[in-house]
């Protein structure tokens, strides 16, 4: 499952890392791959149902994905907790979120999905992050 999950992941995100610069973990590697599975469980937790990611980007600081289900097909949101704001055309089906490097690992900060709009500025702000990042 988990080689399937890493041939198919297409991932969208960003971590605060000390002196890493800008540098992108390439797709299906252990750190990339190590960031999405701290931001998949509540990404999952807001759709009721398993997810993998499709890159917008991927910058250290912040992440932003689009959950797919396992096969990679889109998720149908009138099954989820977003069915009237999606019909109401007041759903984005994107999420964003702030992760911070812990010891080996990496710690969610923050999470966000379903909003139109962002509030990175208000967590850069919050984390004290360089807003020359948020790009």
């Amino acid at each position: 499952m988990r080689a399937t999950l890493a041939a198919a992941i297409f991932f969208a995100g960003v971590c605060i890392a000390c002196a890493q610069g800008g540098d992108t973990p390439k797709s299906g590697s252990a750190e990339r791959t190590a960031i999405m599975d701290v931001v998949r469980p509540a990404c999952e937790r807001d759709v009721g149902q398993k997810v993998i990611f499709r890159v917008q980007h991927l910058r250290l600081i912040r992440a932003r994905v689009v959950p797919l289900r396992p096969d990679g097909s889109e998720i149908n949101y009138s099954k989820t907790k977003y069915r009237e704001a999606n019909a109401e055309g007041a759903f984005d089906g994107e999420g964003e979120a702030l992760l911070r490097r812990q010891g080996k690992g990496w710690k969610l900060l923050e999470w966000r999905f379903g909003a139109s709009d962002t509030e990175v500025p208000i967590w850069f702000e919050k984390y004290g992050a360089p807003s020359a990042l948020a790009d």
